[in-house]
């Protein structure tokens, strides 16, 4: 290993950022412990280090309708915007060679194996989890890299263990994470050599005590990084990558990665903060004053309806002490007055006014999970309504608008990065067909590069935003039909080959059921002959006819003249 940063105040320097970084995370680790324990408790490990299960806290919630919206939100939404059963994003050209039939066709190919390597990868599992973060805390974590052993691995990396900063334009550039590793486990990541002495002390003795580990990935200097021809070995690449023993300050690996490995996404900001709006806010922030309010009630309500069907009870004897009104109690009164009886304590309370104010809170919390987007369409079938298409249509788009912002950002962010990164990890270890001679560019003197695609989403999501643009157009066809029967040329001034090609391309069909221009008017004119020759032949036939029949006409004329 090099010895780069090794006893320099570099280690320290790292180590100290990391410290002040943390500390301004704080009051974001509160909230977010906060918010887990009220939405999703087996996340609630922010502020403190869980090893073993702790059960008690869902003892103490009354009502997971925020945990149940939450977990259907981020399952929703994985569906729409990354399904596994349907390809969500493919490889295009970019503006410049967007003509290029070759280009197209490879960038094709590129995406069909992409969707493959994601598939059998842990991606789906990782971005899951990753979105509950997302959603609840507002910002997530996700680690991307293309092994040497041609698999690809994701990550997802926990709230509460990292820090990161941006740059100029708000994109992460830099992080450092923290994580424990036993001594047996980082002599298997690092090898023994490299451990500092604290560590491989405890070796024989002690193998299963947990040292602190940060590991660093930051832009690397310039004059430190390699030419920029190719893909540059581990210590000369974009980014620098090393791993610190905290105790010790003593770096055990350092390599480095061409493009950063840490995809962070945040739902929206925190827009009223004056500096340090690097972290996001999601709905979970919203969520739990909902949630607070709906456990408070329910509590009571189970309190109620306990005294309700448990009532405490009146006894004849002398009144003694205060009244106790909790379920199962006993109250004594003065013996002697009137007919003694034992009765219960009348319990009063409006129940249908709590039941009111829980239904509100509720619905509440199921908008801010955007459910009613989720599962409009599985609602009006459930009510055995069927909605026209414009009515979908209607409907799609007012629920669709309050989604769009959040997904665009996760879009920027954390979808396009990762799949850039993967497509250059996959090109450096072969597993992408070479790109043909179009998709070449000359940099200059012996230096050529092929620039990055397009990343286009095509999930349900997107296509669905998408379709948003054909309102109008389905409206303009609608109004043409129903004119043409009473004036058939109407007809003439609509394109129907775009309208009906773009219509498929926004319902997400594969761009091979569609036929290009130029094949179609093959087609055409392959059609056109065939009736054409078809015509001829018809003509020629009755020509043909035509002549028997003067023939025998003449010859008839002949025998009766005879």
């Amino acid at each position: 290993m090099s010895d780069t940063y090794e006893g320099t105040e570099q280690t320290k320097a790292w180590i100290k950022r990391f410290t002040r970084l943390k500390d301004e995370r704080g009051v974001w680790d509160t909230m977010w412990q906060e918010i887990a324990e009220h939405v999703f408790p087996r996340k609630a490990g922010v502020t403190q280090k869980d090893y073993t299960p702790n059960n008690q806290r869902d003892a103490f919630l009354y009502d997971i309708t925020a945990m149940d919206a939450l977990e259907r939100a981020v399952a929703g939404y994985m569906t729409w915007t990354t399904d596994k059963s349907q390809p969500w994003c493919e490889f295009t050209p970019t503006l410049a060679q967007r003509k290029s039939e070759p280009v197209k066709n490879w960038l094709r190919e590129c995406s069909m194996l992409a969707s493959e390597y994601v598939a059998s990868s842990n991606f789906y599992a990782e971005r899951h989890e990753a979105l509950f973060d997302l959603w609840g805390f507002g910002t997530s974590c996700l680690f991307s890299q293309v092994m040497p052993d041609k698999t690809t691995r994701f990550e997802k990396i926990k709230a509460g263990t990292f820090v990161f900063w941006t740059d100029w334009m708000n994109r992460a550039v830099g992080l450092i994470r923290e994580f424990d590793l036993t001594a047996e486990q980082a002599k298997g990541q690092f090898g023994e050599d490299e451990l500092p002495k604290n560590v491989r002390d405890c070796l024989a003795t002690q193998p299963d005590k947990k040292f602190v580990f940060l590991h660093i990935v930051e832009p690397r200097p310039e004059k430190d990084r390699g030419d920029g021809v190719g893909y540059a070995i581990g210590k000369r690449k974009a980014f620098l990558s090393c791993y610190v023993e905290r105790e010790s300050c003593k770096v055990v690996q350092e390599s480095g990665f061409d493009s950063f490995p840490f995809h962070v996404g945040r739902f929206t900001k925190w827009d009223a903060l004056t500096t340090g709006d690097v972290w996001g806010y999601g709905p979970g922030f919203s969520l739990l004053p909902e949630s607070r309010q709906l456990n408070f009630m329910s509590k009571m309500m189970d309190v109620y309806s306990e005294k309700t069907v448990f009532p405490p009870m009146m006894l004849p004897d002398t009144f003694e002490g205060s009244l106790k009104t909790s379920s199962r109690a006993v109250n004594y009164y003065p013996a002697g007055v009137g007919a003694d009886s034992i009765y219960p304590l009348q319990v009063t309370g409006d129940w249908s006014v709590a039941m009111d104010r829980l239904k509100m809170r509720q619905e509440m919390i199921k908008r801010r999970c955007h459910l009613d987007m989720f599962q409009m369409f599985a609602q009006n079938a459930a009510n055995n309504r069927e909605m026209t298409a414009y009515e979908a249509s209607q409907l799609a788009g007012e629920k669709l608008e309050a989604i769009s912002p959040a997904f665009d950002r996760d879009t920027t962010e954390t979808i396009t990065p990762l799949m850039i990164r993967c497509f250059e990890g996959w090109a450096e270890n072969g597993m992408l067909p070479p790109p043909p001679q179009e998709a070449v560019q000359i940099m200059g003197p012996n230096m050529v590069q092929v620039p990055n695609p397009v990343v286009t989403m095509t999930n349900r999501l997107a296509l669905a935003l998408r379709s948003l643009s054909m309102r109008s157009a389905d409206a303009h066809v609608q109004g043409v039909l129903s004119i043409a029967p009473a004036m058939p040329e109407v007809m003439d001034t609509v394109d129907w080959d775009f309208y009906c090609a773009e219509r498929a391309r926004l319902a997400g069909c594969d761009p091979q059921l569609i036929r290009t221009r130029e094949g179609i008017a093959e087609i055409r004119n392959a059609r056109a002959q065939a009736m054409q020759a078809q015509q001829a032949a018809m003509m020629a036939k009755e020509a043909s006819a035509a002549v028997k029949n003067v023939g025998g006409i003449e010859k008839a004329r002949e025998l009766v003249g005879g």
